[in-house]
């Protein structure tokens, strides 16, 4: 029986994936975590769905390594915003669903849905490390390999003014006055540092050779994927992305080539 390469994240891991801006674009073209599996010759059990954050890549993550301890090969966990908002409802709909415990799970668009309503960029930073964390000592406690990493920037995306869901800005096309971006409600000055050592305060508690792109920021020697395999300098800019990578110049999740990318960067990185 083949192990399972098990895997966590959000639309840049969702299997499912379909976009917003361009739902004519068929993307059933194998994700990361499918191209990693085949070339490890392994099972693979995909959990990534559009929207996602850090509590349901954790929960969904450690909801399945109960299951299916025994048969698991790898764990990565493709970890996602700070920001974002999970939360769980419905018993009875969990238990009928073909995804288990797992199900039930909501993840919204909307603002008031995107963003955690309570708490602020430090506090969800230190919430987002306790799962990081938590889901180590998970795979320590029974043995199973690991690698988490970074996919996406876990606070500078809040910091430098997180971007309106693509259906939105699709839908105000013509409106001249329609602002992209929410304006982040603090001092970006004075707050990134501040992230930063937290960041660094946590680093004593990871075990760094599990967790690529750590400490996930480039200002504090780390970085996260997507500057790695879809940026051609590596730097967060809106204008430095590979379009040859992404699914198109409105939607910048990656393409066929995009996740074949990753994947390559990701496996080059697994020893």
């Amino acid at each position: 029986m083949k192990k399972i390469l098990l895997a966590s994240g959000c639309s840049m891991t969702d299997s499912n994936y379909v976009s917003e801006t361009n739902p004519e674009i068929d993307c059933s073209w194998p994700k990361w975590p499918e191209l990693i599996a085949k070339k490890l010759d392994m099972e693979c059990i995909n959990l990534g769905r559009n929207g996602a954050g850090n509590e349901y890549i954790y929960s969904s993550l450690l909801e399945k390594i109960l299951e299916k301890k025994d048969q698991i090969g790898l764990v990565m966990p493709a970890w996602s915003q700070c920001q974002r908002k999970d939360y769980q409802e419905g018993y009875s709909y969990i238990l009928n669903n073909q995804y288990g415990l797992i199900a039930g799970w909501r993840y919204g668009h909307r603002k008031q849905e995107r963003v955690d309503p309570n708490g602020d960029v430090f506090s969800w930073i230190r919430k987002s490390l306790r799962y990081y964390i938590s889901l180590q000592t998970l795979c320590e406690r029974y043995n199973i390999p690991y690698k988490q990493f970074q996919m996406i920037s876990l606070y500078d995306g809040w910091l430098n003014g997180l971007g309106k869901p693509d259906f939105e800005i699709k839908a105000n096309l013509d409106n001249p006055d329609f602002v992209k971006k929410y304006t982040y409600p603090g001092n970006v000055k004075k707050d990134r540092p501040k992230c930063q050592k937290i960041m660094m305060d946590y680093e004593p508690y990871i075990d760094v050779k599990n967790f690529i792109g750590w400490p996930t920021a480039d200002s504090i020697g780390g970085f996260h994927i997507e500057q790695k395999t879809l940026r051609m300098t590596g730097q967060d800019r809106k204008s430095d992305y590979d379009i040859d990578c992404l699914l198109s110049e409105e939607d910048v999740h990656p393409n066929e080539k995009g996740h074949q990318k990753i994947a390559e960067f990701l496996y080059d990185r697994l020893g």
